[in-house]
């Protein structure tokens, strides 16, 4: 279920740098939350099937690799937190 600002995040495991990665419908936007500090970044211009890929690791079973290969470097983005 989504959060007051329609972000549904959804824990990854095996990562060792991303803790949860989320979508937004409303806005096409993702989100990403990082292990070590707790940041949350956005990216715009999301889909959702781009946010289950990262979240199920699906390029080269990795959560990072995927989040690098569609999201980092290839999406606007900013720090929200």
């Amino acid at each position: 279920m989504a959060d007051e600002s329609g972000f549904e995040m959804v824990p990854v495991s095996g990562s060792s740098q991303i803790s949860a990665v989320g979508f937004n419908a409303t806005t096409s936007q993702g989100r990403v939350e990082f292990i070590k500090n707790g940041s949350l970044y956005e990216y715009d211009s999301c889909t959702a099937a781009e946010a289950e890929q990262i979240q199920n690791g699906a390029i080269g079973g990795s959560v990072g690799i995927t989040f690098g290969n569609l999201w980092k470097g290839t999406k606007p983005f900013r720090r929200i937190s």
